[in-house]
């Protein structure tokens, strides 16, 4: 009789371990990566990089859409290389008004200045890297985040030349 029950609550205890181990699998514990939503306010489709300085050779991410290019592009981006080939892809430029997102804990880490780099499509197949560099074919547009913890979300050109 002692070894009946014995099975029973081995039984038990493994049926628990596995039905906590696959409801556990489900819940996302650690995932603390929050997206910052912007909006390409231009009339240009854009490759646009980002900083925590103001020089376009310090570009540590890209702004990535938030639509699939592939399934919707009509151009071809394989001749395009940006910030040295290390961060630019033909599938990270963004359409005029339309959305993009970078990881928010970048944003404004340690500082209340982020630096974006716009490149417009066209120069970035015009002209190489060097040559944007070079001749600043790009514009600049620069987040602040005031007291309140806002920030301006639209992207557009503002005080530089447009090229």
């Amino acid at each position: 009789m002692m070894m009946n029950i014995d099975k029973k609550y081995t039984n038990l205890l493994g049926v628990t371990l596995i039905i906590l181990s696959v409801l556990s699998s489900c819940i996302p514990i650690v995932d603390s990566r929050v997206d910052a939503i912007f909006k390409n306010c231009t009339n240009d489709t854009l490759f646009i990089g980002a900083s925590h300085y103001d020089n376009v050779d310090s570009v540590e991410f890209l702004v990535n859409p938030n639509y699939n290019i592939l399934a919707n592009s009509d151009f071809d981006t394989t001749d395009i290389s940006l910030w040295k080939g290390t961060f630019a892809r033909g599938d990270s430029f963004v359409y005029p008004d339309s959305t993009c997102a970078i990881n928010a804990n970048y944003l404004f880490q340690d500082k209340d200045t982020c630096y974006f780099f716009l490149i417009k499509l066209g120069n970035a197949k015009r002209y190489s890297w060097d040559e944007i560099r070079t001749h600043k074919i790009f514009c600049r547009w620069i987040v602040t985040k005031n007291t309140a913890g806002k920030l301006d979300k639209n992207i557009r050109y503002l005080n530089s030349v447009e090229h």
